[in-house]
């Protein structure tokens, strides 16, 4: 058993989370030993603990600590402390950081850039492809997305970082464990393959309204900047970008209608000194500005592989309005448009869609996350695809 990290557990559990001095508790004290040993007093003229914390920590009772390493043990998940090489970098300037992480998968290494990419859950077609479109051009530049999980913007985020191979973090507002947005949780299980799935709480701790507060600091703790790709007035990616700029980092928003309420928060960020972008390009300029890059990387076409030839074979055509069509390739990436072309209502599978049209299996995974956020087509029963 490691005694260490169910020291680190009982401590968090001691203080509570997203408490405003915990960095201030390591300027007093050198390591969490030394607030074990402490007394009553020291414990007091430090300034630092609530009545309730004090308390908590004098009881010295570990059992509920052991208890959640048993258990992150048994689900395999990782503990990363605040002293811990690996814990992420940029989230040690955050007053309230936690002390420690809860991770499925493992993280990025820290001197990897990270961008964090955020917005409404119930966004728009065209704000899910700018979010999908803009993480997958991230991660081809090998900029880690970190996101929360959520449907919209949240999803099409992870998923374009997917797409082509990148990294991403998944920051919950709930225990890694705890049974939220089902749907999504293969999503997660991909995501942890090659990058993370974090939270501050505890495996079955429940995902409530401050939690989902709290884990935006985090979003925005660990990245060197944030896009926020579409918000209304009172949504929560607000929160993150009010974070972000609380840390001086960076802020990105894609401009909306001025008229339209869902980006009455998004494009107020312009006021507060954000800066607009359409493209990850955008970002990436900024990151070569800034001194965080010295290096050239590809460019989103590289997601279109050596195969691109083989991609002028046409898939036989459907009954499309002219003008609906129009508006379709305009949307679409060129390899969703062909594969959406060959998608009907009789259900195909990937292999089918790939010998129709050419396009590699990682092409055609590509393009049918695209499809599927937006909204153009869903899954058969484990059969295939079919237009919605």
């Amino acid at each position: 058993m490691n005694d260490r990290a169910i020291l680190w557990i009982w401590l968090q559990d001691c203080i509570g989370f997203a408490n405003a001095k915990t960095r201030a508790m390591f300027d007093f004290f050198e390591k969490p030993e030394d607030i074990v040993v402490s007394d009553e007093k020291v414990l007091r003229d430090s300034g630092i603990f609530t009545e309730h914390s004090i308390y908590k920590i004098l009881q010295k009772d570990f059992r509920y600590a052991k208890k959640v390493y048993t258990d992150c043990m048994n689900m395999n998940y990782g503990i990363l402390t605040l002293f811990d090489s690996k814990y992420p970098r940029k989230l040690k300037e955050l007053a309230d950081c936690p002390l420690l992480l809860y991770v499925e998968g493992e993280m990025p290494d820290t001197e990897m850039n990270y961008t964090a990419i955020v917005g409404s859950r119930y966004a728009s077609a065209e704000s899910r492809k700018y979010a999908f479109d803009i993480a997958a051009g991230l991660a081809l530049n090998d900029i880690v997305v970190v996101s929360g999980g959520a449907d919209g913007i949240d999803t099409a985020a992870h998923k374009g970082s997917l797409s082509c191979g990148g990294k991403t973090v998944c920051v919950m507002g709930c225990g890694l464990n705890y049974n939220y947005l089902l749907k999504n949780l293969p999503m997660r299980k991909e995501i942890a393959q090659t990058g993370a799935v974090i939270s501050e709480y505890p495996p079955y701790m429940s995902a409530q309204k401050h939690t989902f507060v709290q884990r935006n600091r985090i979003i925005a703790g660990i990245s060197d900047c944030t896009l926020v790709v579409q918000a209304g007035s009172a949504s929560g990616s607000l929160k993150t970008s009010s974070k972000a700029f609380e840390l001086k980092r960076k802020v990105f928003f894609i401009e909306g209608c001025q008229h339209d309420e869902k980006f009455t928060g998004s494009n107020a960020l312009k006021e507060h000194g954000a800066e607009s972008v359409t493209t990850h390009a955008d970002i990436l300029d900024w990151y070569k500005r800034a001194g965080y890059i010295t290096k050239e990387y590809p460019a989103l076409e590289k997601i279109v592989s050596a195969e691109k030839k083989t991609e002028e074979k046409k898939p036989e055509k459907e009954n499309f309005h002219a003008e609906d069509n129009k508006i379709l390739q305009e949307q679409l990436t060129e390899n969703a448009f062909m594969v959406y072309h060959t998608i009907s209502d009789v259900p195909a599978d990937s292999d089918d869609i790939s010998n129709q049209t050419g396009l590699s299996a990682q092409n055609v995974k590509s393009a049918l996350t695209e499809l599927e956020i937006m909204g153009l087509i869903e899954g058969a029963a484990g059969r295939g695809y079919i237009r919605k």
